[in-house]
C-alpha cells in the first residue's frame, strides 16, 4: 500500500512537471466525458454562470449515443429509443430545435425465425413444438419474449416508486436471477432460453433485483407519459440520427469540448482539483463532474484515493457486453429459403436480421447481435477476425446467407478504449453493497452517468444523473 501511494504521488508530480512552462488551464468546473450525462451537467452549470470545460477522450461527441453514418440506413449503435416519459431529454431536444420522429428500430422487419437446438421453428409452430418448455397458456409465449415477460411477472416492485429498488426491504431479491426464477417454478430449459439474450454476462451472475428494476422502469415508461404531450408516441428518435442530440448539446456550450483528452489522474489539493491527461495537458477547477464508467475508473489515479463502498463499487461493477456486426446485403437470402429474415438462435450468433431502412422500406443492411458471455470469445479476435467468425457462424445456421453478406464494420461499446460496455449491470449482492453509495462525491469530484441514476435507466438515466451532479455542485 505504501509503495502504491508513493508511486501515485511520484506519477502526479512527474506529470505536473512534464512540460516546463505549460500552465494548467482554468475553469470553475471540469466535466469529464461528452456523453449525455456530462453534456447535460455542463449545460445546467453554464446556465447558472459557471465557467465549464468539457473534456472527452474520444475524437467524437456522444459516448454511447452513436448513429452509424457509415452503415446504410444509419442505424443507432446505442441509445436507440427516447421513451415517452424521458422528460429531460424531450425538453432538451425541443430547446435545441431538434425534431423527434417515430423510431426506426434495430429489430427484424417481420417475425423471427427461431433456431433452437439446431431446429428451425416458425412462430406459428412454436406453441405446439416439442422443444417448447412452457405449459398451459404460456406456450403461446415466443422465446425472444421469455426474459422480459417471465422476469416481470408478479414483479415485487410493481406499484412502488422508481427509487424503491435500493430500499432494504427489497434486498431479498439481490440474488442470482436464475435462483429467483427456479424459486418461482421455472424449469432449467426455460431459464436457459432466457439467458440467450441477457444484457449482462450470464443469468447466474445477474442480480434478480437488477432485472426486476429493469422491467419496473420499463413498465413505468409504458404506463406514464411524463414530459410528453398527451397522445405523444411512447418512443421516438431524433430526426437525422440520435447523435445529433449530443452534438447540439455540445454546440450550445460557451467553450468547445476538448476532444482527445484521455484523463488518467485526478488530484485534489489546496481546494483545487487538477485533471491530468495523457497528452500532458492539465486542467484545474474548483469542481469536477466525472462521467467515466466504473470499469474505466479503475484505471484512473485518484489523489487522495477513493475509499469505502464507493471504492468497492469502482472495483467490482461492470457493464453489459455486446457485439454488433453490420453487413451489406449482396442478395436476398430470405427469398432463397422462404424463411423470415430475422433469426433468434441459441447458437453463438444469437440474433441476425436485415434492417429495412432503404427506399420504401426495402432492406438496407443486415446486422448480427451477440450479447453476454457469448462475447467473451471475441476478446481474442481483431475486428476482421470477428467479422469472419460471425459470418461463418451465420452461414452455418442459415446456408442461404452464403455469399449474401459483406461485412461493413464491427461495433462494440466494450471494445472501445473509452467505452466499457452497454448498460451498468449488478451482480448478486452488489445492489445491497453499493447502490446507495453510487452518488457520493469524492471531495470536489462528483460522479454522474447512467450507472449512478436512481430513478431512470438508459439515456434518461444519463440526463437524470447529470442534473443531480450539477445541482450537488450548485448547492455545495
Amino acid at each position: 500500500m505504501r509503495r502504491r501511494q508513493f508511486l501515485t504521488t511520484a506519477t502526479l508530480a512527474a506529470a505536473s512537471a512534464a512540460i516546463p512552462g505549460r500552465a494548467a488551464e482554468q475553469a470553475d468546473v471540469l466535466v469529464i466525458g461528452a456523453g449525455l450525462s456530462g453534456l447535460y451537467a455542463a449545460m445546467l452549470l453554464e446556465a447558472e454562470g459557471a465557467r465549464v470545460q468539457v473534456l472527452e477522450g474520444r475524437r467524437r461527441i456522444g459516448g454511447r449515443v452513436y448513429t452509424l453514418m457509415d452503415v446504410p440506413g444509419n442505424p443507432e449503435a446505442g441509445g436507440e429509443l427516447i421513451g415517452g416519459n424521458y422528460a429531460r431529454m424531450i425538453d432538451t431536444a425541443r430547446r435545441l430545435n431538434l425534431d423527434l420522429v417515430s423510431p426506426n428500430r434495430l429489430g427484424p422487419p417481420g417475425e423471427w425465425m427461431f433456431q433452437i437446438k439446431g431446429q428451425n421453428i416458425l412462430a406459428k409452430e412454436w406453441p405446439d413444438h416439442p422443444l417448447n418448455p412452457l405449459s398451459g397458456d404460456d406456450r403461446e409465449l415466443l422465446p425472444n419474449l421469455f426474459l422480459a415477460t417471465l422476469s416481470n411477472r408478479d414483479n415485487p416492485l410493481e406499484g412502488e416508486p422508481l427509487e424503491a429498488w435500493v430500499e432494504p426491504r427489497f434486498q431479498q431479491y439481490d440474488i442470482p436471477h436464475s435462483t429467483y426464477l427456479r424459486n418461482r417454478g421455472y424449469n432449467e430449459e426455460t431459464i436457459r432460453l432466457m439467458n440467450v439474450v441477457i444484457h449482462t454476462d450470464h443469468i447466474d451472475n445477474t442480480s434478480a433485483l437488477h432485472e426486476l428494476r429493469r422491467y419496473h422502469v420499463g413498465g413505468f415508461n409504458r404506463s406514464q407519459t411524463l414530459g410528453a404531450d398527451a397522445g405523444a408516441p411512447l418512443s421516438q428518435q431524433v430526426a437525422g440520427g440520435n447523435s445529433r442530440m449530443p452534438a447540439a448539446m455540445a454546440a450550445s456550450l460557451g467553450q468547445p469540448v476538448q476532444m482527445g483528452k484521455t484523463v488518467y489522474a485526478i488530484e485534489q489539493k489546496d481546494a483545487r482539483v487538477t485533471v491530468h491527461c495523457t497528452d500532458h495537458s492539465r486542467y484545474e477547477a474548483d469542481f469536477v463532474v466525472c462521467s467515466i464508467p466504473m470499469p474505466l475508473l479503475r484505471q484512473i489515479i485518484f489523489e487522495p484515493r477513493i475509499k469505502g463502498p464507493l471504492a468497492g463499487a469502482i472495483a467490482e461493477i461492470d457493464y453489459g457486453l455486446s457485439i454488433q456486426v453490420h453487413y451489406n446485403l449482396k442478395k436476398n437470402y430470405g427469398q432463397a429459403d422462404g424463411l423470415p429474415p430475422g433469426m433468434w438462435t441459441d447458437s453463438p450468433i444469437e440474433r441476425f436480421t436485415t434492417l429495412n431502412r432503404g427506399p420504401g422500406g426495402s432492406a438496407s443492411s443486415a446486422i448480427a447481435f451477440v450479447n453476454g458471455n457469448e462475447t467473451f470469445k471475441y476478446e481474442f479476435m481483431s475486428d476482421a477476425q470477428i467479422a469472419e467468425f460471425t459470418t461463418k457462424a451465420i452461414n452455418a445456421v442459415r446456408p442461404s446467407t452464403i455469399g449474401a453478406l459483406e461485412p461493413i464494420l464491427v461495433q462494440s461499446c466494450y471494445r472501445e478504449p473509452h467505452g466499457a460496455g452497454d448498460w451498468v449491470f449488478w451482480r448478486p449482492g452488489q445492489i445491497t453493497a453499493f447502490a446507495n453509495h453510487m452518488r457520493e462525491p469524492h471531495g470536489a469530484v462528483h460522479f454522474c452517468g447512467e450507472h449512478t441514476a436512481l430513478l431512470e435507466r438508459g439515456m434518461e438515466g444519463a440526463f437524470e444523473s447529470g442534473e443531480r451532479a450539477a445541482l450537488d455542485i450548485l448547492l455545495a
